[in-house]
């Protein structure tokens, strides 16, 4: 019951930290992490420990799934370069500068202790990446890069500390070509496996018969491929992240119902905020318990030794993308490098450490008497949670602030492109199934309506100013519009939910699921044929528009992207002939 009721705690207290977070904008999960941690001062508070044989199976596949099938194989293979350079070489030279910096500052500590450190706190957590460095405004691109390192270092991470934790057990010494070999072929099998499981998944998916089952689906692939690749001492790691990969490939996208996708996306942002929430706040109580029965004499000396892992680790990282950036000035090496130096300084304060920095140093084993150095590595390791993770974490958005970082042209334009790749393949299936099973006179006005909707790219080269106008009466017409489908909807479910007195439950549930779904498609099934291109150039012009304003006329209007919208424009004359 402990256990339970603290979990129960923490997840409470995951809700309330959010909001607290939202509104003094700090990022929750480190607030999670100094509450648990507050935990120290609590009198006769229960111990509370981790079993790190069982976390890690836990808490990492969810949430590696979580920020996997945010990628595609088309994203995988143009970021390839990030994966070595960031996962595995950066990940390597961390560990072993990490562990150099240990041996020659800590007394006593061997080769394998060291080692097992620096592995441990190599790996940036993409867990902390998502929840902390996202939020806080750095540009997409970057935040890719940082997804892509986090996704998969922890795999190189785990080789090398279970090498150094082979080397302390037996006494022999470390062989690179069989650490490398190890994760190769670990690597090779756990793709396999990811593979498997995600093709398996997404097979189920499309023959589950309701939502339910569908997101139930979801669950259970994560833990499926992370049992099954490490059973076989593959990386579960990469067999999360590839397993999600190949789920959310476009073959299975596309054969999903709007409804499957809506709740499964809504679905998932519950696991993750949860699972997020009680991972930061168990390393809180743990880092609690830690110092509560680490000898007080040597906590001071203790964390100025992790202060100086922590040092080296940002000093390795610092150098690391700040060749990269000197090395692609003129070309950039990969997708999503840095581009300037502030950006440079942003990717190595976001490389945040997280859970698997604990739960690895949790996992260090007592050999031959080595109690005491476990105790003083685990809280040295602490020290470097503090100075990477809570440190980081309080500081990037004043940092992202007065660095200046933020998206680039061909970041914000990347979603009225998208939206416009939309209009046309609508407004193009449109006018063919129109010509395929209507009357002549009823394809004439069809075709008639989606020539005017295209035209608007023509008005706003020719009369950019007026066109200009003409958005500021729509941004009004459509909030206007807004405002008066929210109040009859509302209006509609608070009727609803009124007579559920007088009617049984079950229609009641059934009508105002109904109305929410209307709600949710913005009166979708009501607005006529037009209403898909229509809402898609509706949401193509506003955000047009909105860089327009932005940038206050420092963009040309052929620099962005087309824009349209359904509504018939008083700037859509016979008057203007587009041009060839």
């Amino acid at each position: 019951m402990l256990y339970l009721s603290v979990i129960v705690i923490i997840l409470i207290a995951t809700v309330f930290m959010v909001s607290v977070g939202d509104r003094l904008n700090l990022p929750w999960p480190v607030m999670m992490t100094l509450l648990g941690t507050a935990a120290l001062f609590i009198p006769n508070r229960p111990d509370i420990t981790i079993d790190s044989d069982i976390i890690l199976p836990i808490f990492l596949p969810p949430l590696l799934w979580a920020i996997g099938v945010k990628f595609s194989w088309g994203t995988l293979r143009r970021r390839w370069r990030s994966v070595l350079l960031y996962s595995v070489l950066l990940t390597t030279v961390s560990a072993l500068a990490i562990a150099s910096a240990a041996m020659w500052w800590v007394p006593g500590m061997t080769i394998a202790v060291a080692l097992a450190v620096g592995a441990a706190v190599s790996p940036p957590d993409p867990v902390a990446v998502e929840a902390v460095a996202e939020p806080v405004g750095i540009p997409r691109r970057l935040i890719g890069t940082l997804q892509t390192e986090g996704s998969f270092n922890d795999a190189i991470a785990i080789v090398l500390f279970h090498a150094a934790i082979h080397s302390m057990t037996s006494g022999h010494h470390i062989e690179p070509l069989s650490v490398a070999k190890d994760f190769v072929l670990g690597s090779i099998l756990a793709v396999i496996i990811g593979y498997i499981f995600g093709w398996l998944g997404g097979y189920v998916r499309q023959r589950a018969h309701d939502v339910v089952t569908s997101n139930a689906v979801t669950l259970m692939i994560p833990f499926g491929a992370y049992l099954a690749a490490e059973s076989v001492h593959a990386s579960g790691v990469i067999a999360v992240v590839i397993g999600a990969i190949q789920f959310t490939s476009t073959k299975y996208m596309a054969a999903l119902e709007a409804e499957e996708r809506l709740s499964s996306t809504s679905f998932w942002q519950i696991i993750e905020l949860l699972m997020t929430g009680v991972a930061f706040g168990l390393i809180g109580l743990q880092a609690s318990s830690i110092i509560a029965t680490a000898d007080p004499s040597r906590i001071a000396s203790l964390f100025a030794d992790g202060a100086l892992v922590a040092l080296v680790a940002i000093l390795v990282r610092l150098i690391w993308f700040t060749i990269v950036w000197l090395a692609g000035r003129k070309n950039p090496i990969h997708e999503g490098a840095p581009e300037s130096f502030a950006e440079v300084i942003v990717m190595t304060w976001s490389g945040m450490r997280g859970l698997v920095t604990l739960i690895l140093a949790l996992s260090i084993p007592v050999v031959n008497g080595t109690e005491q150095v476990r105790q003083d590595a685990i809280v040295m390791m602490l020290s470097v949670l503090f100075f990477t993770l809570v440190l980081p974490g309080l500081t990037l958005p004043l940092l992202v602030k007065v660095l200046g970082v933020q998206a680039n042209h061909e970041e914000e334009t990347a979603v009225p492109e998208l939206l416009q790749i939309a209009q046309d393949a609508a407004l193009e299936a449109l006018q063919a199934e129109a010509k395929a099973t209507t009357d002549p006179e009823t394809y004439a006005r069809v075709k008639e309506m989606c020539s005017a909707i295209t035209r608007r790219d023509e008005i706003s080269e020719a009369l950019p100013e007026e066109y200009k106008q003409y958005m500021e009466k729509l941004k009004d017409k459509r909030n206007d519009f807004v405002r008066l489908r929210d109040a009859a909807l509302v209006a509609a479910q608070n009727e609803v939910i009124a007579a559920q007195d007088r009617y049984d439950s079950h229609d009641v549930t059934r009508v105002v699921r109904k109305l929410d779904i209307l709600a949710q498609a913005e009166s979708i099934r009501s607005s006529g044929m037009f209403i898909l291109p229509a809402m898609t150039a509706g949401a193509v012009a506003m955000e047009r528009y909105n860089l327009w304003k932005k940038h206050q006329g420092t963009l040309s209007t052929r620099a962005i992207p087309v824009v349209e919208n359904a509504p018939a424009s008083p700037l859509v004359t016979n008057e203007v002939t587009p041009k060839s």
